[in-house]
């Protein structure tokens, strides 16, 4: 008996580590497979103008605010610390479409953030033709890329890094574009349009 409880703790153990999520050292956005979006906000925390608690009792007001437009609560705060000097914020949305909605109501200039497939994101008009940097580092188009009926595509216009659930298949050909990791691309300045194309 007491050795079936150690092994169910240690069971335990070992799925709710493997379940822990790493937090972004820096400003991040991060798709999970069900289109989720977790918006990782990574700032300096200067203590002569802001308190940590005050500073969340607004957010969540705001939050809450947001959330009575709707039937659900497509809006909340997941993460909310001070690291070293540093504050770490992270907002769950349930779609990237809120997130979009978010900061339009909320921002002098808005975001622009979407994610769906190669067919969504040419019905909502934007541009996905000409050429693109694959993950090898040359030039390619869609429709050289194998199966592209079932490939996924995140848009942004903010300079931050982007984790995607699947494998990075190319990005826009700018300079600001760059991938970094399999599932990791980084945009390093503002751009109209920033494409990143995944299975």
């Amino acid at each position: 008996m007491r050795k079936l409880i150690s092994v169910c703790v240690l069971t335990l153990c070992l799925f709710l580590t493997g379940c822990s999520e790493k937090v972004p050292d820096e400003t991040t956005i991060t798709v999970n497979k069900k289109g989720e979006i977790t918006y990782t906000v990574v700032e300096d925390f200067q203590k002569d103008f802001y308190d940590l608690e005050g500073l969340q009792k607004d957010i969540e007001d705001e939050i809450a605010t947001y959330n009575q437009k709707f039937g659900s609560d497509p809006l909340a705060l997941k993460l909310l610390e001070e690291q070293k000097g540093t504050v770490v914020m992270q907002l769950t949305f349930t779609e990237a479409r809120f997130f979009e909605d978010y900061y339009y109501n909320t921002s002098s200039t808005g975001a622009t953030l979407f994610v769906g497939t190669l067919e969504e994101a040419r019905e909502a008009e934007y541009d996905l033709e000409g050429e693109f940097l694959g993950a090898d580092g040359s030039l390619t188009d869609i429709g050289s890329l194998s199966k592209p009926e079932s490939l996924k595509v995140l848009i942004t216009g903010e300079v931050l890094k982007v984790q995607v659930p699947g494998e990075i298949q190319c990005v826009s050909p700018s300079g600001s574009v760059q991938i970094v990791g399999k599932k990791e691309a980084a945009i390093s300045e503002e751009a109209g349009q920033a494409c990143i194309i995944y299975k």
